[in-house]
């Protein structure tokens, strides 16, 4: 009786992404790269911002929800400054490594 695709994907043993196992440190942002991000930030923030400005319009002729929206906006304008920022400066965030001997749940053994 053969094991059906699924159940033999189940048996093998777990391997980690790459990712987990790079100990190097991330690459400093390329020219290209930072032109990309201040491109995309000159067209989001002024974006955000009218549309935080649309909302407050809609929320003086009486829409509610659209005081959260009249906040919301400029707050996102906000943090993408912030993440461009701190990019910019070389401070990539990194997903944070787990520790493998605690998942395979062997100890080390």
């Amino acid at each position: 009786m053969q094991k059906s695709p699924q159940k033999m994907a189940s048996d093998k043993e777990f391997e980690a992404p790459d990712w987990v196992h790079d100990d190097s440190e991330t690459p400093p942002i390329t020219e290209k790269q930072k032109r990309f991000l201040k491109i995309s930030l000159f067209i989001f923030v002024p974006f955000c911002l009218w549309a935080g400005w649309f909302e407050f319009g809609r929320a003086q002729s009486g829409n509610w929800r659209a005081w959260v929206y009249t906040f919301e906006w400029p707050f996102f304008a906000a943090i993408s400054f912030y993440m461009w920022r701190r990019i910019s400066k070389g401070e990539i965030p990194r997903i944070p490594r787990p520790n493998l001997r605690d998942l395979d749940g062997k100890d080390g053994q």
